[in-house]
């Protein structure tokens, strides 16, 4: 679920806000990620995400600051078909001792892009 909307300090700008849950059975579509923490889409629990878009030249020169945060609640985001096993807690593969599983991850990222 998200949205995007104007910026209130700049004609052109653009504000966007995302939510994503993926449940303990969610498979992902991204396997491919460009961010180090991985795919928000891919995650087994909440992403969060708010990014700021403003243009600097029409739609040939933009640029873009963007905070991602994963709230990860169980094993296995961005699996390959259960190529890790099966789903367990992040509770309890802590206290199992078996596994230290990552309870999050952020991302900042700041860009400018050109398109041609």
């Amino acid at each position: 679920m998200g949205t995007q909307f104007p910026a209130v300090f700049t004609d052109d700008g653009r504000i966007g806000l995302e939510y994503n849950h993926g449940s303990q059975y969610w498979r992902s579509f991204t396997y491919g990620e460009d961010t180090m923490i991985g795919s928000k889409l891919a995650a087994r629990g909440d992403a969060y995400e708010a990014y700021y878009t403003q243009p600097i030249l029409g739609n040939t020169l933009s640029m873009q600051l963007r905070y991602t945060y994963i709230d990860y609640e169980y094993t296995g985001s961005g699996g390959f078909f259960g190529a890790d096993g099966a789903a367990i807690d992040n509770d309890d593969a802590y206290k199992s001792g078996m596994m230290d599983p990552v309870d999050y991850a952020q991302d900042f990222r700041a860009y400018i892009r050109y398109r041609y």
